[in-house]
């Protein structure tokens, strides 16, 4: 049976069960005589089969049939078929809803359920419902009401709702909204009074940054009362119906907007040069900055990983701190988006504490991954009692040395795909310098001889040859950490060798009584990452 034969059996298999399941309902003992789960083949069908849930004259009217359309026109997945098949159905050109306004809102909900790919309930259980609202003078703006589902939109798909929303305000001639100084205050006071009182938000906007975007933001942000508690100041306010704290209202201003504007800004870029009219997000250029502003004067010891930190959970390594995990590109044959990797021996030497599957709160590029092995890149190099150091290749050697390392120097790679950065909108970060990048600084002086090289077997005396034929640097396999030792330790190693003599290797004076004088040498050598016995 080949895959098509194999698909097309699976599909009359499930058409019959379906009937079985059609003919049971009929009997009228259920408490629904129609099966509530429709069969879809593509995305588009998922799409209008959740939201035709709220909307029952949206199935079967061709709006499928458009969004495949679309997808050829603009790319699968893009934002803007979530944007065109969302005014369509708001001019109504598929089916006839009670009013302008439900016909609003019901694009706005198609048009999410696109970008959350029709498989989340944050279109008809997240985005509550658009309300229309008046300006201080009276002119009409909409309000989009959010509650707590919208969490399994994501940050990205939260946010751009409101773009798709106000992509429609504009097209049907609605005002931007105008807060007032207590409605914006209310927004600041929520924020902080959910991020203390109920849970911790993945991203907790500063002050300035909640002004700035309830100021900007064209839409009213509103949402249903999601708590028992009470906002602590700025009550009874007449644009705002409740007095509770707004959980979707705060996810989507916090773990929304506040954390994917820069992502945000390159889907409105992406869409102002095919066309859309949307004109009223260039606020998000200064914002970015302003973000920006925050991150690179805040102090690095303090991220989102650390701040959250629960009892009892190890930190395997400081911001940015010499010790840590070594970023690196690239996948292995089990990683993939979110999933990182690194060594087996990196696991044993965390005693197992880290294992397939685990999932790490990271400083970047995400904010947190699952881990997967990988054996090909560097593992950790560690110090043993007896003032050894050795570069770990094997989980099974790690699990041998693990009861005589006093020091784990380097925990050694974590490996990331590039995905991991697009998909985030991260400035891509800088790796370290590995055998992959060395073998295309080859391939670009010489791409026949490169063939000829394996950048992970080749020997010290093939990488000098290398190096001084082709002038590139010398292999990573013998280059050492120089950047982690200080003045007084690189001098301390220089004076070490000075005594040292050599006899198919380097032998180094280190009695008792010898210890102290040659001390910043010897720990020169252990920074330095270089193999040694004791």
């Amino acid at each position: 049976m080949n895959t098509q034969e194999y698909f097309a059996e699976f599909e009359k298999k499930v058409r019959e069960s379906y009937a079985v399941a059609e003919a049971a309902r009929k009997k009228g003992l259920d408490p629904s005589e129609k099966i509530e789960i429709p069969l879809a083949r593509s995305l588009a069908e998922k799409v209008v089969g959740l939201i035709a849930t709220i909307y029952p004259q949206m199935n079967n009217c061709g709006i499928a049939e458009r969004i495949l359309e679309l997808e050829k026109e603009f790319g699968k997945l893009d934002p803007g078929v979530c944007l065109k098949i969302a005014e369509e159905v708001a001019r109504q050109k598929f089916c006839k809803f009670d009013s302008l306004l439900q016909a609003i809102t019901a694009g706005s909900r198609i048009g999410f359920a696109y970008i959350t790919l029709g498989v989340v309930s944050s279109p008809i259980e997240g985005l509550t419902e658009i309300k229309i609202m008046k300006t201080k003078d009276g002119k009409e703006y909409l309000s989009s009401f959010y509650s707590g589902p919208v969490r399994s939109a994501g940050g990205t798909g939260a946010a751009f709702s409101l773009v798709i929303t106000d992509y429609l305000r504009e097209i049907f001639g609605y005002e931007k909204y105008d807060p007032s100084e207590e409605e914006i205050k209310r927004s600041v006071t929520e924020l902080i009074d959910y991020h203390e009182k109920i849970t911790n938000l993945q991203y907790m906007p500063t002050e300035e940054e909640i002004i700035f975007l309830v100021k900007n933001i064209p839409l009213q942000v509103n949402g249903e009362p999601s708590e028992r508690l009470e906002v602590s100041n700025y009550k009874n306010l007449p644009r705002v119906e409740t007095n509770f704290i707004r959980g979707g209202f705060c996810l989507v201003i916090g773990e929304g907007i506040a954390q994917k504007a820069a992502k945000i800004k390159r889907y409105v870029t992406s869409l102002k040069s095919k066309g859309f009219k949307i004109s009223s997000w260039d606020f998000l250029e200064d914002y970015v900055k302003l973000h920006e502003k925050r991150d690179k004067g805040k102090a690095n010891d303090s991220p989102t990983y650390i701040n959250d930190i629960v009892a009892g959970r190890p930190v395997f390594g400081h911001p940015s701190k010499s010790g840590g995990f070594r970023f690196r590109y690239g996948r292995s044959r089990t990683s993939g988006f979110s999933a990182a990797s690194m060594h087996p021996a990196t696991m044993a030497v965390t005693d197992n504490f880290i294992a397939i599957g685990t999932q790490l709160k990271i400083e970047k590029p995400t904010k947190g991954c699952a881990i997967t092995s990988c054996d090909t890149i560097d593992g950790p190099i560690v110090k043993l009692f007896s003032g050894s150091v050795r570069k770990l290749k094997t989980k099974e050697e790690a699990k041998k040395l693990y009861p005589d390392i006093e020091e784990i120097i380097y925990l050694g790679d974590i490996l990331f795909p590039f995905s991991d950065l697009a998909n985030r909108n991260h400035n891509l970060i800088k790796a370290g310098y590995v055998e992959e990048w060395w073998q295309l600084e080859l391939e670009e002086k010489n791409a026949e001889f490169s063939k000829t090289i394996d950048s992970k077997k080749i020997t010290f005396e093939q990488a000098v040859e290398v190096s001084r034929k082709f002038q590139i640097p010398l292999n990573p396999k013998f280059i050492f950490y120089w950047k982690e030792i200080s003045k007084d330790e690189f001098f301390g190693l220089i004076s070490w060798l000075k005594h040292a003599k050599i006899s198919g290797k380097i032998i180094l004076p280190y009695k008792k009584d010898e210890q102290e004088k040659f001390s910043n040498g010897k720990r020169a050598l252990e920074l330095l990452g270089v193999e040694h016995d004791y």
